[in-house]
C-alpha cells in the first residue's frame, strides 16, 4: 500500500516537472521527423520509417530514463524533503522501490503509446508489416527501460546528478558492445578482468530487435520470455543494491 502510494506520487511529480515535457516533446518531434524522412524516400518507406521511429523510440525512452529518474530521486535528496518522508513509518527501500515503480508506469504507458503511433502511421503507407514483430520489439524495448531504470537508481544513490548520468550512458553503451570488446581483447589479463565487468553489465544487445522488425521478422515466444526473464532478474539484483545502499547512506532526518 505504502509502495502504491509513494508510486502514485512519483507519477503526479513527473506530471508536474518541466524536463517530463521537453523530453515528450523530443520524442514526439523525433517520431514526426522519422515520418519525413521515410516520406523523402520512393522506395521502402514504410520499412524506412518504421526503422526511423522504432530507433526514436527507443532513444526517447533511454533519455526519459536516464534524466528523469535522475531528477526524481536527486530531487528529494538535495531539497532535503526526503527526511520528512522518511520521518514517517516508511523504510527506505520502500520509498526507492516506489519511486522506481511510478516512473516505471509512466515510462511504459509512453512506450506503448509511441508504438501505437507507430503502428499507425506505418499501417497508413498500406504495406505488409509484422504487428507481431512491432509489438515484441516494443516489449523488449520497454524491459530494457526497465533494467536502465534500476541502473539509473543504483548509481543515484551513490553518486551526483552528472557522475550518475555519465556511468549510466556509460554502462548503456557498453551492454550493447559487449561482443565487440570480447572480441578486441588479446590477452588472458584482459579476458580474465573483463569476464568479471562483463557479469556486472547487463547484456542490453539481449532486448534490440528492431532491424528484424523493420524486416517484418518476428523472434520465438520461448526467446521473448527468457528476454523479459532476464530483465526481470537484472531488475531485482540492481534495485537490491540500491536499496541496500540507501540503507547504509547518511541522511538526516
Amino acid at each position: 500500500m505504502k509502495i502504491a502510494l509513494i508510486a502514485w506520487i512519483a507519477v503526479r511529480e513527473l506530471l508536474y516537472e518541466k524536463a517530463f515535457y521537453v523530453l515528450l516533446s523530443f520524442a514526439l518531434a523525433s517520431l514526426v521527423f522519422s515520418l519525413l524522412l521515410g516520406q523523402m524516400t520512393y522506395a521502402e518507406q514504410a520499412k524506412l520509417t518504421l526503422d526511423f521511429m522504432l530507433g526514436c523510440t527507443h532513444l526517447s525512452m533511454v533519455l526519459f530514463s536516464v534524466f528523469m529518474g535522475i531528477s526524481l530521486f536527486q530531487r528529494e535528496m538535495t531539497s532535503g524533503s526526503i527526511s520528512m518522508v522518511l520521518s514517517k513509518p516508511i523504510s527506505r527501500s520502500t520509498f526507492l522501490i516506489g519511486k522506481y515503480l511510478g516512473q516505471m508506469a509512466m515510462q511504459t504507458v509512453l512506450t506503448f503509446a509511441m508504438g501505437l503511433l507507430t503502428m499507425g502511421v506505418v499501417t497508413s503507407y498500406g504495406a505488409t508489416v509484422s504487428y507481431v514483430a512491432i509489438a515484441q520489439t516494443i516489449v523488449l524495448i520497454a524491459c530494457e527501460i526497465g533494467v536502465l531504470t534500476s541502473l539509473t537508481y543504483l548509481f543515484a544513490v551513490n553518486t551526483g546528478a552528472i557522475t550518475s548520468a555519465i556511468l549510466t550512458i556509460s554502462l548503456f553503451c557498453v551492454g550493447h558492445m559487449r561482443g565487440v570488446v570480447s572480441d578486441n581483447l588479446k590477452t588472458g589479463g584482459e579476458l580474465l578482468m573483463w569476464g568479471f565487468v562483463r557479469a556486472a553489465i547487463p547484456d542490453f544487445e539481449i532486448f534490440n530487435m528492431k532491424q528484424l522488425a523493420s524486416y517484418g521478422q518476428s523472434i520465438p515466444w520461448n526467446e521473448m520470455g527468457w528476454a523479459s526473464l532476464y530483465a526481470g532478474l537484472c531488475i531485482v539484483f540492481y534495485l537490491a543494491i540500491a536499496s541496500l545502499c540507501f540503507e547504509r547512506k547518511d541522511i538526516l532526518t
